[in-house]
């Protein structure tokens, strides 16, 4: 190997939550490397859903007016319907107690774009584009850095603490050995990106078009589009060189004739995204020498719509948890790093039975349980205390499954 670099921390991935939590330690005066196998922001046909408490956490990172200025949407309400036009309910944030009572809708490629305008601060971060993740360097049991292949050569990457922050489908924690559950679900969403029509233009709101087997998402993603998710069967997959683009575009105008023009312009899957979700459980976060952090340690539902600010919860607290690397190795032990997920593991797996509890529900094929689906989004929009907590753990700001006594409530069996 002909070149060998050093860093306080190496961190894989120039994601939402690499990013973070290299702004995070930056300002404390690391030098931080990220390697990043994609050589630029790749453009991607699907909204990306900033969460009140993802707002906050922007704030706090100074990046807030990076997201802010570009071409977003302000979304305070989200509207749910039963496909063929009966209102279920309606989620509206301006009834929380919070600094942000608002989503922003983004592309994907817009919030990392505001990740990477705020790095520019910040001269002691340094990405690697391009660089191939080929292994770990360990000394013994310890994890001690990485290597990758940069403009086809080989290079050894060292730090004290390396982070996995390499997505759901992370390498380096298979690289390192981690036990890892991954769940995947029936239903994938395929992504569009269209002109809105004039008839959305009037209200910047969310909808959801919820039937037997069939959920139709609308999201304002700019002043001029609109982000459609269609959910299909994930085994379709393979029918995506026959006439399935066809029957999606079809039945989207079926259930919404406005949408009937805007996505006659899609016209190849070159301007569509697939989006198969998975669920991630880890054995552990965090081993000698490194941790896991947002979608490689627990990738969740996206029903939820909480994986940029629980990403970026994961940098703030781990974050706090690393030590100054001049301090010695044993600041970056499993036993010293295992506070970091003893504070953040029972929280995100809370998150993932809300979403998993919502994948069930709102995706279902049976007739009663869609009944009892509609009966629950009605019941829950005419009591404002459930739909408080709905909306609060939708922003990020309280997520938690409802109770057994809320339960009953939103069936309707009881006041």
């Amino acid at each position: 190997m002909s070149v060998a670099y050093t860093s306080d921390v190496l961190i894989v991935g120039a994601g939402v939550g690499g990013l973070s939590l290299a702004i995070r330690l930056a300002r404390k005066g690391w030098q931080v490397r990220i390697l990043q196998e994609q050589v630029s922001v790749p453009p991607r046909r699907r909204p990306e859903i900033i969460q009140p408490a993802g707002l906050q956490a922007l704030d706090e990172l100074g990046l807030f007016a990076h997201l802010y200025k570009q071409d977003v949407t302000r979304v305070e309400t989200f509207h749910f319907r039963r496909i063929g036009g009966r209102p279920l309910c309606r989620v509206d944030y301006r009834a929380l107690n919070h600094p942000y009572p608002y989503a922003l809708i983004a592309l994907p490629q817009q919030s990392r774009r505001a990740f990477l305008d705020g790095l520019q601060d910040h001269p002691g971060v340094q990405i690697h584009w391009g660089a191939c993740l080929t292994g770990v360097l360990r000394r013994g049991y310890r994890i001690v850095g990485a290597k990758a292949i940069e403009n086809g050569e080989e290079r050894e990457f060292r730090a004290p603490v390396t982070i996995g922050a390499d997505g759901s489908a992370s390498r380096l924690r298979a690289m390192a050995g981690i036990t890892t559950h991954v769940k995947r679900y029936p239903n994938a969403f395929v992504g569009m990106l269209v002109t809105c029509p004039d008839s959305m233009k009037v209200d910047q709101t969310v909808h959801y078009d919820l039937g037997r087997g069939e959920i139709l998402g609308c999201f304002p993603c700019s002043k001029s589009q609109l982000c459609l998710l269609f959910m299909v069967p994930a085994d379709r997959a393979q029918e995506r060189d026959g006439p399935l683009l066809k029957s999606l575009k079809d039945r989207i105008a079926a259930i919404r004739p406005e949408l009937a023009e805007p996505v006659s312009a899609v016209v190849g899957w070159d301007q569509v995204s697939w989006q198969a979700p998975v669920r991630v459980r880890l054995g552990t976060w965090v081993i000698d020498g490194a941790a896991f952090m947002g979608d490689a340690a627990h990738a969740c539902h996206p029903h939820v719509a909480q994986g940029s600010f629980q990403a970026m919860e994961d940098a703030r607290v781990l974050a706090d948890a690393l030590q100054d690397p001049r301090t010695g190795a044993e600041n970056f032990s499993a036993r010293r790093l295992k506070l970091y997920e003893q504070f953040r593991r029972p929280i995100v797996e809370r998150l993932q039975c809300v979403a998993d509890e919502y994948a069930w529900l709102w995706e279902t094929k049976n007739l009663f349980l869609s009944y009892m689906r509609d009966r629950i989004f009605r019941s829950i929009g005419r009591q404002p205390a459930l739909l408080y907590k709905v909306a609060a753990t939708e922003a990020g700001i309280a997520p938690s499954p409802l109770t057994f006594m809320e339960r009953l409530q939103a069936l309707g069996l009881c006041a």
